[in-house]
């Protein structure tokens, strides 16, 4: 086997074992996980055994994608600057390694080894790590293993977290080819199952909004579609019309999820407003957060260590630098692959710009691909208005693969 067979395949594996990073050990004084130490041990053999193969030249890379460096240099760098400027630097620098250092390094890896054709085996690599960990996830459920409220977090620490990570999977099966969605119907079904037991609201909303854009993007029996996607929703909402977290959304609870949330929302921004340019650097909410409690009653939530909010997180982990960023990075995300997905014509043009196919797009079905890593980001962004859909490390990861599609 060549050996860039080799570290394709091994970047398969990685993507398919992301819950490794749950396996937490110690090499000297730096604390690691498994993941990482498999994603370095990668690394390493390609450095020493192919790195003259790169594919891309680096000034063709800075030309064709400057404005997601310009974005994703400004987001690392406030980031880099709110850590350096933190009285936690350790558990800060720690955050810095784990959710930015080695995403990007398998972001990297991928980049150079998968050709773009392969990119879909990326995402189905994920979508079957998202049925063992649903598998597993049924066990904890048949041992009653659930958290106080009756919900099921299975591996993870909660049962939201558990939804982030199955989430993408949904997405990846629906934008599969018919033969090949039929094949793994009996791998979807245990995800669905299990996300519909964590019951995160959230999760479910950030989906189905995904999927009706993504509807509406491909412009293909829309109605039909669209009312597919209604008669789910409402099987939901009745089907949650007995059970104590939806009955206090629906009444105002002071003590429901929703009300703990605006709490924590409240005092970030208060805590924004007092760090407004550097932030508090990653991995000091909850300290902080404590601190701020004299401003406001009670706590409802007390353990929090982070804000549940996306863009109140990236704002005080990486200052009003890193939030712009991140906020550059999802919009041409968006734009570019949106442009890609949404079939246009262009006149054809007997010039010489046309000929170098600047601007030029001939009508077209687009990759199947393209409305995977668009759906995966749309739920990203949109689950991120409830809950911290990237600082984590799986997260983190799949955030970074969707940018594969771009190649």
């Amino acid at each position: 086997m060549k050996k860039n067979n080799i570290l394709e395949n091994l970047i398969y594996l990685v993507v398919f074992f992301i819950p490794l990073y749950l396996v937490k050990i110690k090499l000297w004084f730096l604390p690691t996980n498994v993941l990482e130490i498999i994603i370095g041990v990668i690394f390493l053999f390609w450095f020493f055994t192919d790195r003259e193969k790169i594919k891309i030249k680096i000034k063709e890379f800075f030309s064709r994608y400057k404005n997601y460096i310009i974005f994703g240099s400004l987001m690392l760098f406030g980031t880099l600057l709110s850590t350096f400027l933190s009285g936690n630097s350790l558990v800060s620098w720690g955050i810095v390694k784990s959710w930015f250092l080695v995403p990007l390094i398998l972001f990297f890896l991928a980049w150079q080894v998968i050709e773009k054709e392969k990119i879909n085996r990326i995402f189905m690599a994920y979508f079957f790590s998202a049925f063992f960990v649903a598998l597993i996830s049924c066990g904890y459920y048949l041992a009653n293993f659930l958290t106080y409220d009756n919900r099921l977090a299975g591996i993870f620490n909660s049962p939201n977290y558990l939804a982030m990570y199955l989430a993408p999977a949904i997405v990846i099966f629906i934008f599969q080819k018919n033969k090949v969605k039929s094949g793994y119907f009996l791998f979807f079904v245990p995800i669905v199952m299990v996300l519909f037991l964590t019951y995160s609201y959230s999760a479910w909303f950030s989906i189905l909004t995904s999927l009706i854009i993504l509807v509406l993007i491909k412009n293909k029996n829309i109605s039909k579609k669209i009312a597919i996607i209604g008669i789910i929703i409402l099987a939901l909402f009745l089907s949650q019309l007995n059970n104590k977290k939806m009955i206090d959304l629906l009444t105002a609870n002071s003590r429901s999820s929703l009300a703990s949330r605006m709490m924590i929302w409240k005092a970030s921004v208060k805590i924004i407003e007092d760090n407004f340019i550097f932030g508090i650097g990653p991995g000091n909410f909850q300290k902080t957060y404590l601190e701020y409690q004299k401003f406001y009653p009670p706590y409802l939530e007390w353990a929090v260590p982070h804000p549940n909010n996306l863009y109140l997180t990236w704002w005080l982990y990486g200052g009003i630098m890193g939030m712009v960023g991140f906020l550059g990075l999802a919009f041409f995300f968006l734009r570019d692959v949106s442009r890609e997905v949404h079939p246009m014509e262009y006149p054809a043009m007997r010039d010489n710009f046309t000929k170098q196919n600047l601007f030029h797009r001939v009508k077209k079905e687009p990759n199947d691909v393209l409305f995977v890593a668009l759906g995966i980001m749309l739920i990203i962004l949109i689950h991120g208005i409830f809950d911290t859909t990237y600082f984590k490390n799986d997260l983190a990861i799949i955030f970074w693969l969707n940018f594969l599609v771009l190649k």
